[in-house]
């Protein structure tokens, strides 16, 4: 005799999983999603041969982890952006592939929020905060 939903709780879940994460494979999993998932696996779950308790308690705890993780990171990214408005009026060197030396130096003159990040003005151009090599002095070529 055939329970409802524990036949095709296969196919269910790939269909929560494609739901939930899109059609990207390198997108991460994201709360929302996971959250769903859990919930199919549970809807799905047949009843004559529960869940162990013990991963769901495990899925639980990544669940916390990942929350957690995206909380640190929003936090990070917002120190990012607020301690980088300090660099205006310091002599920078940043990498840049134009240049002779690969190198550039001058003073920070402003600062530009791009989605991706901010940026720092020198010399009448955008750098990408990643491109910082040094603060407060130029490096001189060995």
């Amino acid at each position: 005799m055939a329970i409802n939903g524990v036949g095709n709780s296969n196919s269910q879940i790939g269909s929560a999983v494609s739901a939930a994460v899109g059609s990207s494979s390198s997108q991460l999993v994201s709360e929302q999603a996971f959250l769903q998932l859990l919930i199919t696996q549970l809807k799905n779950q047949d009843p004559t041969d529960p869940a162990d308790p013990t991963q769901f308690v495990s899925q639980l705890a990544s669940f916390s982890s990942l929350e957690q993780m995206t909380q640190l990171n929003t936090n990070m990214t917002q120190v990012l952006d607020n301690s980088v408005t300090g660099l205006i009026g310091q002599t920078v060197t940043v990498t840049d592939p134009s240049s002779s030396t690969g190198l550039t130096s001058g003073t920070v003159t402003g600062i530009v929020y791009y989605a991706n990040g901010p940026a720092i003005q020198i010399n009448g151009q955008n750098y990408a905060l990643s491109d910082v090599q040094n603060v407060g002095s130029i490096i001189s070529g060995s």
